[in-house]
């Protein structure tokens, strides 16, 4: 909210036009620079909301601390936490373009969008008569050298499966998965990344095959339905001895160790002992919370036989949290095909009515798909070669952005992105490449002064 007023402030200092809605977009307008008048009108747009992710060891608070930038080599980094790249980058563009007076251009229509990384909700918000461009680029399409032609839509679902705790005194357990590389769930879905919530449900799991009994005290992993979480815990407790409980879970961790050595070389399994517990789920219950998790699908569930390496279907399970009265498993499908989210989603209503699980679907977003035609991509292959002497890659993505929303919004509309390289977002180690982002800034403007 301060963000979207900083905006309006922005706007105002400059004597620009601009609206803001219920939801704090800014759509901020700056008339045509001279001899481009009687020009299309363009739209840029670009989400000022940012994933908050911080390093274990970090104390940051995202409600009241500044990020803590330093430069590493030609990286921009924030100390400990996620930097924001994603989508800073395409904000301060559109700042950049906003403020010069010198810069050739047509009208533009610069929309600051809020709320895309929790499921587009500012773009959905949005209304076709906010904008009179049929041509828009986006700006949260980072990687310098390549231009997306289509994303993927999506679907959330949260399933809610019912508990209650009995009284207990008994020895506690803690099983703690980490060390895994995570990422984004729609730019890294394709690497077999291993997800933390599904490995502490295989431990336990193999747990009870081997006959041991336990009951769950806890179990919780991952904050964000689009992040492939990276660590994950479950408390629970048993009669069994932790020398031998340990030994079976070094052997499972072995396993898991060779399995992902290459996609996920960092993995850590450890057991560990916990005071007392004073209650419980009963056997019965822990059984079927953990089964439950076993079983819920999770990976890249088809590709495209056209464009390498291109997922066509995928779901994530990104967030398990234990509460007072229920146990919450949230999942996050992603395609451009509405019948592929269609089969996930029934694959999980089953499973929820199969586990006695109630669910609740939300925050649908629609896919954005290739066009063999666009104008707007034509022009700007044309430029990239003649500024960079090299021809544009023109990719397809599978994580999901608002270029969908304003494709529905606007079936006519001529959609290309842009963006500097920046990596390992939604981690903290997320860097944006400083060099790459001068390139892209005078890319774009020699592109804008071509329109």
């Amino acid at each position: 909210m301060q963000l979207s007023h900083w905006l309006v402030q922005f706007a105002q200092d400059r004597g620009l036009a601009y609206f803001q809605d219920n939801l704090f977009n800014v759509i901020i307008y700056k008339p045509a620079s001279p001899g481009y008048e009687d020009h299309p009108a363009l739209l840029i747009q670009a989400h000022m909301d940012m994933v908050c992710e911080k390093a274990p060891e970090s104390t940051h608070n995202f409600e009241t601390d500044p990020l803590e930038l330093y430069v590493e080599g030609d990286h921009l980094r924030a100390k400990g936490t996620t930097l924001g790249a994603d989508d800073g980058m395409g904000c301060a563009y559109m700042l950049a373009f906003l403020d010069d007076k010198t810069l050739a251009h047509p009208a533009l229509e610069c929309c600051f969008t809020t709320q895309e990384e929790v499921g587009m909700d500012g773009a959905l918000n949005l209304k076709p008569e906010y904008f009179k461009a049929r041509q828009m680029i986006n700006l949260d399409g980072a990687g310098e050298y390549k231009t997306y032609m289509s994303m993927g839509g999506g679907k959330r679902i949260a399933l809610r499966k019912d508990i209650a705790f009995e009284p207990v005194d008994e020895s506690a357990y803690r099983l703690k998965v980490d060390g895994l590389l995570g990422g984004h769930s729609g730019g890294m879905i394709d690497k077999e990344r291993a997800n933390a919530n599904k490995l502490v449900a295989r431990v336990l799991y193999h747990l009870l095959l081997k006959g041991i009994p336990l009951q769950l005290v806890q179990m919780d992993g991952g904050t964000k339905l689009n992040v492939i979480t990276s660590l994950a815990e479950a408390v629970f407790i048993s009669n069994v001895e932790f020398s031998d409980l340990q030994a079976f879970v070094s052997a499972c961790a072995k396993d898991i160790a060779l399995e992902y050595e290459f996609s996920d070389p960092g993995i850590h399994i450890v057991l560990s002992e916990e005071p007392q517990a004073k209650q419980a789920m009963s056997a019965k219950l822990s059984k079927q919370v953990i089964e439950l998790l076993y079983l819920l699908p999770y990976g890249m569930k088809a590709k495209s036989m056209v464009l390498e390496n291109l997922p066509i279907a995928s779901v994530n399970l990104g967030i398990v949290a234990t509460h007072e009265d229920h146990i919450e498993f949230a999942l996050s499908m992603r395609s451009a095909l509405d019948s592929w989210i269609l089969e996930l989603q029934n694959e999980v209503i089953l499973l929820a009515k199969l586990f006695e699980a109630s669910y609740e679907l939300s925050d649908s977003y629609p896919g954005w798909r290739y066009e063999k035609v666009s104008p707007l991509r034509e022009k700007m292959c044309l430029v990239f070669e003649e500024v960079y002497q090299q021809p544009l890659a023109c990719l397809a993505g599978h994580g999901g952005n608002e270029c969908g929303v304003f494709k529905k919004m606007h079936p006519d509309m001529d959609i290309v992105t842009s963006g500097a390289i920046y990596g390992l977002i939604h981690t903290p180690d997320e860097f944006l490449d400083l060099a790459s982002f001068d390139r892209t800034y005078h890319f774009l403007t020699t592109f804008l002064s071509r329109l």
